[in-house]
This record gives structure tokens, C-alpha cells and sequence, in this order.
């Protein structure tokens, strides 16, 4: 008897082994989804810290915004980012409740320190005596998402006076 093709048994069991295999892969395709979901949400942070820095290297060195008050070597500067944002919009709000349906709690918070050195980069200057340099650390951490308040990043910039 020549026969062809397979029989139903046959199919049931090689469908089994396959849906066994796939179901092994499973834990991997989760990982999978919280590696992008983290890398995202950090090159989110890393992106408005880099926006930061870029807006407070652009003031004059005696700004109030990089002021740091008589008496001290620093300043910290506290979140500046909104409160809410509406996605389908775009539109933000720094309101201290929500502004309506639609709207959600802005997923990041942002931070600032400005300190004052001497040129040697490593005496702080107390103000208002004269420095060389203010160095600026920004801070920006993730209130949601896969892994909140883990994936913050922090990056520094040296704002020379223009004769130091």
C-alpha cells in the first residue's frame, strides 16, 4: 500500500512539539519588551538632560537661572519639567491637579545643581566672591514605566566665565 502525505495523529503531535517550543521562547520575547521599554525611557531622560544643559549653557554666566545665592559654592534647582501632559495633544501643564480627562502626570523629574570653582576645577568658591567656572549637574529621573526612578541619569557641564 502506498501511501502519502501524513496522518492526522501525526500533525496533532508535531503541532505539539512546536507549541511546546514556542512556549519555552515565551520568557524571552518578555524580557525582550522590557529592554526596549527601559532603553527607551532611558534615552528619553538622557535626552532631556542633554536639552537642559544645552538651554542653560546658552544664558550669560550670571543668569538668575545658574545663580547661586550669597553665602554658598552651590545652588539646586528644583523640578522644572510640567506636571501633566496630554498625549493626544501635546499640550503640558505645571497645574498642581489634573487639568481634566485626558491628561496624565508627566512621567520624568528633572533637577539641577550649579556649584562655583576655582580655576583649578576643585576649590569651591563661595559666593559672591569671583570664580572661574560653575559646574552644572543635571538630574532627570523616571516617575512610570518598566523600572521608575532606576533608570535616571545624571550628566555635568563646566560653564567657563568668557576671560577664566
Amino acid at each position: 500500500m502506498d501511501e502519502r502525505g501524513m496522518s492526522l495523529v501525526e500533525v496533532l503531535i508535531a503541532l505539539t512539539i512546536l507549541a511546546l517550543a514556542v512556549l519555552g521562547l515565551m520568557p524571552l520575547f518578555v524580557s525582550a519588551v522590557k529592554t526596549v521599554a527601559s532603553s527607551s525611557q532611558l534615552t528619553s531622560a538622557n535626552k532631556l538632560v542633554r536639552e537642559k544643559l544645552e538651554e542653560l549653557d546658552g544664558y550669560p554666566r550670571d543668569d538668575v537661572r545658574l545663580a547661586v545665592p550669597a553665602g554658598s559654592s552651590s545652588a539646586s534647582f528644583v523640578n522644572d519639567l510640567p506636571s501633566w501632559y496630554q498625549p493626544s495633544t501635546g499640550l503640558v501643564s505645571s497645574a498642581t491637579t489634573s487639568p481634566g480627562a485626558g491628561w496624565y502626570a508627566y512621567p520624568y523629574v528633572r533637577t539641577y545643581t550649579v556649584e562655583q570653582f576655582a580655576a583649578d576645577l576643585t576649590t569651591p568658591v563661595v559666593a559672591p566672591a569671583s570664580y572661574t567656572v560653575k559646574l552644572v549637574t543635571v538630574n532627570v529621573r523616571p516617575t512610570q514605566g518598566p523600572f521608575p526612578g532606576l533608570r535616571q541619569t545624571t550628566q555635568s557641564l563646566y560653564l567657563r566665565l568668557p576671560n577664566g
